[in-house]
């Protein structure tokens, strides 16, 4: 498979493992890291809060090229339509995964990009079931500091993994980055080509 980048692709604030999947495309990159201010307020809404979070970034973020393409990607866990707010301390990760255990919970990814002054963005929601988790297998894991390094407070590229029971959806969104979906967006969008003759295959 050969792809080409039209434009120079910039990945503003990334988190989690948003590079290293960004990587898997095979395209050039690099990374800015601004300080956006987030003073608008947020819907409440999973689907509204990360597509509304991405513009917002986007929209304000510092001295854009309009030559450049800039993407920002807001990612957020939900159980029964509420988000949960990601876990800062050991105790608040305990509690965190005390109430995913046994528990379905919804992942949710907003991608956003910002080229030739125009934006446009899309959203991915997977739905994530944990296994029974003792205080002891929770105990472990947030030891790992894992936790503490995801915007979702799980790598399921990591130790994670063994926590998941099922994915419904795009694994590579609860992983980090929505490969799947991302690539057929900027192709779309004309930011990136596949060469004549060649196909682009989905994982």
């Amino acid at each position: 498979m050969s792809i080409r980048s039209n434009k120079d692709i910039i990945l503003l604030n990334p988190q989690g493992n948003c590079e290293e999947l960004f990587g898997k495309l095979q395209l050039p990159f690099s990374v800015i890291h601004q300080d956006v201010p987030m003073d608008y307020a947020l819907p409440t809404n999973p689907f509204e809060f990360a597509n509304s979070s991405v513009v917002v970034k986007l929209l304000r973020m510092q001295k854009p090229h309009a030559s450049l393409c800039y993407m920002n990607v807001k990612r957020v866990v939900s159980l029964n339509g509420e988000i949960i707010r990601l876990p800062r301390t050991r105790n608040e990760a305990i509690s965190y995964f005390k109430r995913l255990s046994n528990n379905k919970h919804k992942v949710t990814t907003a991608v956003g990009i910002r080229y030739d002054d125009q934006l446009s963005s899309f959203v991915v929601q997977s739905d994530v079931t944990i296994h029974r988790l003792s205080e002891k297998i929770i105990a472990q894991y947030v030891e790992t500091g894992e936790p503490f390094e995801q915007d979702v407070g799980y790598n399921i590229m990591g130790v994670g993994q063994n926590l998941v029971k099922k994915i419904d959806g795009s694994k590579y969104n609860v992983a980090g980055l929505p490969l799947d979906v991302l690539r057929t967006f900027l192709t779309d969008k004309k930011i990136i080509a596949v060469e004549k003759g060649e196909q682009v295959h989905g994982n």
